[in-house]
């Protein structure tokens, strides 16, 4: 340094992007005030082969700066070199390194400055670094920004060479399951106090989990994708739901810096945007599917199969779906209603229960019948397909019939997995499907087996198999039945079909099969 009284600020970021890309976009300064609020004017005065003289003035906290600088590139350093030469500060002068990365390109911010106002000098120095460190972080994430919206741009008129893969965005479904997975991690880890965790965890941005790599369709295709984290858990979200949106879109954000081509929200991350009116797909470029279509899929499959292998004649059974004016369970009412005698959908608002059953009559040839009583609608039901969302168990053990046929779709499940005494009904967790790879995640996302995935999951993996960058799944009560034949084949052809039956990491068998049915027939 040459003034041992300056003030250093040291800033790097890896873009995803080629160097001379990122080099490109943070030359054109004249550019910056039309994407980075802080910076209020960047014009060029002077322009030579590799010098550029440069006026600025940015603004942060209310407080404007302004100079000229001059700006030196050098190409063989991958370097610009910077120098206020007039100004409001005495010093400011630095460095922008470029440097190749595995993620893209590094980007290292040096600069020195020095305010020299004399009396309130150590509280200026340190001011003024804390607006410019703000605006070096702003113009970095701009960059960022723009460099990934230009590569997903591309995929929209047909071309998907820039995008690939998947990206799966899930969350911890209570504070035990947040707990029992940092135990899993770390071992050894102490855990501190709840009142201590809860505040922090909801502080802390999301971020990617793990990678998946080379998963391999059984037609041989292969895609890699990751793991990412939304920090929240269901019950933050009545708490802070615009905070709880932010995150899901933070997690669909560090999809995009790794180039996924599709991402899957699953659980509760689908559904955070609806509560307050906003579209995620307005605020992320990556596609997004909430998986929902394939999910219902392997509800519908599930079902059937159980009430085969039950020796029930599907056409005269009744049916209740709860949260059946949900993207799911209104997918499943959809195709289920051309097979059933009667289905019966609770939901928690009677606008949307008549709405859908006003839908349902008019196509289908079940009986349809709408009630917000979760309890008097299951306790005569053949069959019950549980898919409300809903941070707790809102159905009990107790509450259906010897032989009904119980499909939990929820996460967290609608019912408890609190062990029972009832042998004499045949519960299982909903919309697992099997998976041709192996999927050994890194902590427990309460699936029974490493060959079994949950819906929502496979869909993300299947359109990105087959390179249909696209929301499949988006907007509630989209759902058709030709959409669920679509995505079925799809699946079957790549190797995701219903799963073997499970509830939660128990199997359940064809033994458990004939105890049942010989309970139900004493």
């Amino acid at each position: 340094m040459e003034n041992n009284d300056a003030v250093e600020i040291n800033l790097s970021r890896i873009i995803p992007a080629q160097k001379w890309r990122v080099i490109r976009l943070i030359t054109k300064v004249w550019e910056f005030s039309a994407h980075i609020p802080s910076v209020k004017e960047a014009v060029v005065i002077q322009k030579g082969r590799k010098m550029m003289k440069t006026k600025w003035r940015v603004e942060v906290d209310g407080i404007p700066i302004s100079w000229i600088e001059e700006d030196f590139l050098a190409p063989g350093e991958s370097a610009i070199y910077f120098k206020a030469v007039e100004g409001d500060l005495q010093e400011f002068s630095g460095e922008w390194l470029f440097k190749d990365s595995p993620g893209g390109t590094e980007v290292i911010i040096n600069a020195r400055l020095r305010v020299g106002i004399p009396v309130i000098k150590d509280f200026a120095d340190a001011y003024v670094k804390k607006i410019l460190t703000q605006n070096f972080e702003a113009i970095l994430e701009s960059a960022e920004r723009r460099l990934i919206s230009t590569r997903y741009s591309g995929y929209k008129s047909g071309d998907t060479s820039k995008i690939a893969g998947f990206g799966i965005i899930g969350h911890f479904y209570n504070f035990k399951h947040l707990e029992k997975c940092l135990k899993m991690l770390y071992p050894d880890f102490k855990m501190p106090s709840r009142e201590f965790l809860g505040p922090l965890f909801h502080l802390t941005p999301s971020f990617k989990m793990q990678d998946i790599l080379n998963f391999t369709s059984k037609t041989g295709q292969t895609a890699n994708g990751c793991l990412i984290a939304a920090t929240f858990i269901p019950e933050m979200i009545e708490q802070d739901t615009q905070t709880i949106f932010s995150k899901v879109v933070r997690a669909c954000k560090v999809a995009e810096k790794h180039g996924v081509g599709i991402v899957t929200l699953g659980g509760f991350t689908s559904i955070v945007g609806e509560r307050i009116g906003l579209d995620i797909t307005n605020e992320v470029d990556v596609p997004v599917t909430t998986g929902n279509t394939f999910t219902a899929a392997m509800a519908i499959d599930g079902v059937l199969k159980a009430a085969n292998l039950m020796n029930k004649d599907i056409s005269s059974l009744k049916a209740v779906i709860v949260g059946g004016t949900g993207d799911i369970g209104s997918a499943c009412a959809r195709v289920l209603a051309d097979k059933l005698r009667q289905i019966t959908i609770t939901g928690r608002t009677k606008a949307n229960l008549q709405r859908i059953s006003k839908e349902l009559a008019k196509k289908r040839k079940s009986r349809i019948t709408v009630t917000t009583d979760n309890f008097s609608a299951v306790k005569d039901a053949d069959i019950v397909i549980a898919a409300a969302s809903a941070s707790a168990s809102i159905l009990k053990i107790d509450w259906f019939k010897p032989g009904a046929i119980i499909c939990d779709v929820g996460y967290p499940k609608n019912i408890s997995y609190i062990p029972t005494s009832r042998k004499d009904i045949l519960i299982f967790s909903g919309g697992l499907s099997t998976s041709p790879t192996p999927l050994n995640f890194p902590i427990d996302i309460g699936l029974p087996t490493t060959n079994v995935v949950y819906g929502c999951f496979a869909e993300a993996i299947i359109l990105a198999l087959e390179k249909r960058f696209e929301s499949f799944s988006f907007g509630r009560g989209n759902i058709t039945p030709e959409k669920i034949e679509e995505i079925r084949q799809l699946g079957k052809k790549h190797g995701f079909e219903a799963a073997d039956f499970y509830w939660g990491d128990k199997p359940i068998d064809a033994p458990v099969i004939e105890n049942i049915k010989e309970m139900v027939n004493v």
